[in-house]
């Protein structure tokens, strides 16, 4: 019955390859993915098969970890989203869960009175596909999740799970396999507690820390709005000023004015009027949109762009109802456009323009394009990098924003013009 001892092995080390994958976020889509996975590991799982049924237990765990679990390693490198400490993490988490759980059913199969490996067999059959279950429902959308907004800390919690598969390794076989030395079985299995223990203690910190920096980005947001709101009121209340001053001298202007009729100085009153009229504009209040929220920011962030010197093309045709929160639009118009604001800052007047693009039919969509000098860079993730201290904050809370809704993003350049486009579903 060796055949069903290998087969048990066989079926252990594709069912790891399934566990990886349920967890592991790749920079290509799922179908590539899965063909250059199959490719690649399936040669590998059959050699590593072979060489175990050729050499002793205890002395293929170490070629194991040079013919299978380092080119692995550098297979799902290549394919990973994240080349950092979140790739070195899963990997060892997944390969240290899997080498667990094929010398906990050895143990097992060896204090059983049964010696065909009828029993190995079945326990790896049944216990793999409900560890996949578990990993698919409950860890995969938290670990797919943390991963993607938590960047750091990685590296340290991955030396753990290293030490964790050496040390196993260690104490079951060396110096000779774990069933020959019983005296050590009770540190063993304190081990095998010990790390889902510690794995579980490493995503719930992982998971905290995601949820703080949660908080920190809905404390800059607010902080955005309170700022937004407060700039618009001053500048309401300014205008209201102007205009209360305006009105307290626009019975003397009258006078002027008729004095220059009856006095026949026609040529003076142009040059009077556009004077007057020039004071009145700087009186008027544009209104963008029903929704006041958004008018605020959109009348606080466009008047900036207009007093540093932008050419502006407004085109602005909103749903009359949002399914989205409005405030969290206002906050990405208001990134969107002060980043325009920013890029339009490092070139010459004259060549800076902003234009806004807003409509409700097919879809709600919004192109928000502006002027710049010509230089960006995008990270993998199609976004600009900017390491301007202060700045790469606003690229980063729209394309949050916009996956969290489920909306269609694109930043792109052509030459000399930066575009964002969104789609709203």
């Amino acid at each position: 019955m060796m055949i069903l001892r290998d087969l048990s092995l066989l079926w252990s080390m594709i069912h790891t390859l399934i566990l990886f994958l349920l967890i592991f976020p790749s920079r290509y889509s799922n179908r590539k993915t899965l063909f250059l996975s199959l490719i690649t590991m399936l040669p590998l799982i059959v050699l590593n098969l072979l060489l175990f049924i050729i050499f002793e237990a205890a002395d293929y765990a170490f070629i194991m970890l040079l013919l299978l679990s380092l080119p692995s390693m550098i297979v799902f490198w290549i394919l990973s989203k994240y080349r950092d400490g979140r790739f070195f993490f899963t990997f060892c988490m997944v390969d240290t869960v899997s080498l667990e759980l094929v010398y906990i059913t050895n143990i097992i199969h060896h204090y059983l009175p049964t010696d065909n490996y009828i029993d190995l067999f079945l326990i790896r059959l049944v216990i793999y596909p409900l560890i996949e279950i578990w990993a698919f429902r409950k860890l995969r959308p938290l670990f797919l999740s943390v991963q993607k907004s938590v960047k750091t800390g990685w590296g340290r919690f991955a030396v753990i799970g290293l030490l964790f598969y050496i040390a196993i390794t260690l104490l079951m076989n060396r110096p000779t396999i774990i069933t020959e030395r019983p005296e050590y079985l009770p540190v063993l299995i304190l081990l095998f507690i010990l790390m889902p223990v510690i794995y579980i203690h490493i995503i719930i910190t992982l998971r905290n820390q995601q949820e703080l920096y949660a908080i920190k980005e809905r404390e800059n947001i607010f902080l955005l709005q309170t700022n937004n709101l407060s700039q618009y009121i001053k500048e309401i209340k300014n205008t209201n000023e102007a205009f209360r001053e305006e009105r307290h001298n626009f019975r003397h202007k009258l006078h002027t004015i008729l004095e220059l009729v009856e006095k026949e100085k026609y040529e003076e009153l142009p040059r009077l009027l556009a004077e007057y009229s020039e004071k009145i504009d700087k009186t008027k209040v544009i209104k963008y949109c029903q929704n006041p929220i958004l008018d605020a920011t959109l009348s606080f962030y466009l008047n900036k762009a207009y007093d540093t010197d932008i050419d502006l093309d407004i085109s602005l045709q909103f749903p009359q109802e949002l399914s989205i929160s409005d405030i969290e639009l206002a906050t990405v118009l208001a990134n969107a456009i002060e980043n325009a604001i920013h890029a339009c800052e490092k070139i010459e007047k004259g060549k800076r323009f902003l234009q806004l693009k807003v409509v409700c039919k097919p879809i709600f969509s919004i192109a928000i394009c502006n002027s710049f000098d010509g230089n960006v860079l995008f990270d993998k993730a199609g976004l600009p990098i900017n390491n301007e201290v202060g700045h790469g904050f606003g690229t980063r809370s729209i394309a949050a924003f916009c996956e969290r809704v489920g909306a269609y993003y694109q930043f792109s350049a052509d030459g000399e013009r930066f575009c964002l486009y969104m789609n709203f579903n």
